[in-house]
């Protein structure tokens, strides 16, 4: 069997960063799924491999945390492994580095596998938990905290969801839900900072274009909370960012 860990390098392009010549941290996000992918695939046990089965991956839970934003062209890598299982959700933690190893920021998401008939979660493949993965340790703590709630909105938006946004589970791909949350903020709340960390928890998929409704309220002088729902307002996503300068 290959090797349970997987380095995956990435060399940030020009239309990856923002105005300050720096990666954004919805880029890192795909990074870190790239990643993902590619270790599930040499493990026989990516998207592909499931819908076989007639099931597939969803994301539940992530947290990422970035120290050090890496600029244009500059090199870096991204080491990923599954890192435990419990039946119901599969953890994998990443770590990502410059040219010299240094850690720049590391991450941790929680995933489901859902049947791709009933659109439920079912238990995950005992392959899977066979793995003998590194149960105790992980790069962030892995919580169920709640997030808040949002009373008084410093912004609403409605936000429009393109055919592009989907993946290949045919729904908008989780990367698009931290775009969403931290990229239509107001400068008046977000000024000479930049989102350092953000958790956010999926609740309900989008697989239709149209449009989906932002909210965000900021919790003092670092820490915004966000809310993604749908036309009925049905919760789809909700999230905890921080940011500093």
């Amino acid at each position: 069997m290959p090797t349970i860990k997987h380095r995956e390098p990435f060399v940030i392009r020009s239309y990856e960063v923002d105005g300050t010549g720096k990666v954004t941290l919805p880029c890192i996000a795909d990074y870190f799924q790239e990643a993902a992918g590619k270790n599930a695939h040499d493990l026989h046990f990516d998207i592909s491999d499931l819908q076989e089965k007639g099931a597939t991956w969803v994301l539940f839970r992530l947290h990422i945390k970035i120290e050090t934003f890496p600029e244009r062209w500059q090199h870096v890598s991204v080491n990923t492994w599954p890192s435990s299982g419990d039946g119901i959700r599969a953890f994998r933690d990443y770590e990502l580095v410059d040219e010299s190893g240094e850690r720049l920021g590391v991450g941790v998401s929680q995933w489901m596998v859902l049947n791709m008939e009933n659109r439920r979660p079912m238990r995950m493949p005992k392959e899977i938990l066979e793995m003998g993965l590194d149960v105790d340790k992980h790069m962030l703590p892995v919580d169920k905290d709640p997030f808040g709630t949002i009373d008084r909105p410093d912004i609403e938006k409605e936000i429009s969801v393109s055919r592009y946004d989907f993946d290949m589970n045919n729904h908008v791909n989780n990367v698009k839900y931290i775009e969403w949350m931290t990229g239509h903020l107001p400068e008046s709340l977000t000024k000479g900072l930049i989102c350092r960390e953000i958790k956010i928890q999926y609740h309900r998929e989008v697989s239709e274009t149209g449009t989906v409704h932002m909210t965000a309220e900021s919790k003092g002088e670092t820490e915004i909370l966000h809310r993604i729902t749908d036309n009925n307002g049905d919760l789809l996503a909700e999230g905890l960012s921080r940011w500093s300068g």
